[in-house]
């Protein structure tokens, strides 16, 4: 939809009146809290958790809302929800510690992992790694036949064998932001070390983080939040969580596990900024921060990592690193600084339903949140 278009669609989209359920750790003033509440107001956000960090490494988070489209049940702390492409940030911090670990290769051509040739068509004597996957520099794309395979699950190699899976120039010399790369990532990791993706990102990065956020929705602790769209609006939960926690879990099948790593982290907001403190902690991950890549004129302010957005905001003096998720009309966002003299601070947003309005990559909500966050 056309990005002024929705605006003026959006504005039609009546406020929804917010407030904080309670903090669960140190306390928010009141005129931050204020100033955040009518930032989800302005964007629609229909519920949600706010959690922040402080530069002593306390956490506190907040629910607002609904979570669940059906029944209207209102948000709690606990509830976990699909992060979307924020996964990608926690991906890559389990696929650096484990090559830290020397289970895996960043640089090794993952032909050799996958047991067949993965080559872009225009290249085919010049391999494809996992460091060019979490850098979307690996001349991948999301074309027609990947997004068909989001419904209709197609074997990988299969997939791999349509030439719109590939962009124009070729990998490793320039860059194209790719959920097909990123969960490329999860069936090299299966193929490689023969143990199902949750496995190897349970023992690599979550239990270390001492989370319990999961890949499967069917291991949800607590309550497993919906989405849905606000515009067009919808009739319906567009993830179904409670649809999701019914379905059988699949044995592993690297041919098939594609479509997990980039966007299926099941995650409650304060366990997204552990994970997050957990990699500022942890010197494998520290290659993530470092840029790569700029995203051009899609956004002049964002550049990538591996599997982590730089994000320097013109409003703010500092760099910002993390990732933001959108997927099935929820808005997700994990952002922190990295000061050496003022701390680490932090915030985890998780919704239901918001606008997703954007001039660039980064929504106006997760923009705004920022502000007042890092401004305090």
């Amino acid at each position: 939809m056309n990005k002024t278009l929705y605006r003026l669609l959006v504005k039609a989209v009546p406020k929804p009146k917010l407030r904080f359920g309670g903090w669960t750790g140190f306390s928010v003033s009141e005129g931050l809290a204020g100033r955040l509440i009518r930032v989800l107001e302005h964007e629609r956000v229909q519920g949600g958790v706010l959690a922040l960090m402080n530069r002593e490494g306390l956490t506190s988070a907040a629910a607002f809302g609904r979570s669940c489209f059906r029944t209207r049940k209102p948000s709690e702390p606990e509830d976990s929800f699909r992060s979307a492409s924020v996964s990608k940030f926690v991906t890559a911090a389990g696929v650096l510690r484990l090559a830290a670990a020397g289970r895996i290769s960043l640089d090794r051509d993952i032909s050799e992992y996958m047991g067949y040739p993965v080559r872009h068509p225009k290249a085919p004597d010049r391999p494809v790694t996992l460091r060019m996957l979490l850098a979307h520099r690996a001349g991948l794309r999301d074309g027609a036949s990947y997004l068909a395979a989001l419904t209709r699950p197609t074997p990988l190699q299969e997939l791999l064998a349509h030439p719109d899976c590939y962009t124009d120039h070729l990998p490793d010399e320039g860059f194209e932001y790719s959920n097909l790369g990123a969960g490329l990532v999860g069936a090299v990791l299966e193929a490689a070390l023969r143990q199902p993706f949750e496995t190897l990102m349970r023992e690599a990065i979550l239990d270390p983080a001492g989370v319990r956020a999961t890949y499967l929705p069917q291991h949800v602790p607590h309550t497993l939040a919906d989405a849905w769209r606000i515009m067009p609006p919808s009739g319906a939960p567009l993830y179904d969580a409670e649809e999701r926690i019914a379905r059988q879990i699949p044995p592993m099948d690297p041919e098939r596990d594609y479509l997990t790593a980039h966007g299926g982290l099941c995650v409650t907001a304060e366990e997204l900024l552990r994970i997050a403190a957990f990699t500022l902690s942890d010197p494998a991950c520290a290659a993530m921060r470092i840029p790569i890549s700029d995203f051009g004129q899609r956004d002049p302010h964002l550049q990538e990592g591996l599997g982590c957005f730089i994000y320097r905001d013109p409003d703010l003096p500092f760099p910002l690193y993390g990732h933001q998720g959108l997927a099935y009309g929820a808005v997700h966002g994990l952002f922190f600084r990295d000061d050496a003299e003022n701390g680490f601070t932090a915030f985890a947003l998780l919704t239901s339903a918001a606008s997703e309005q954007r001039d660039g990559v980064i929504t106006a909500l997760n923009r705004d949140v920022a502000r007042e966050v890092f401004r305090e």
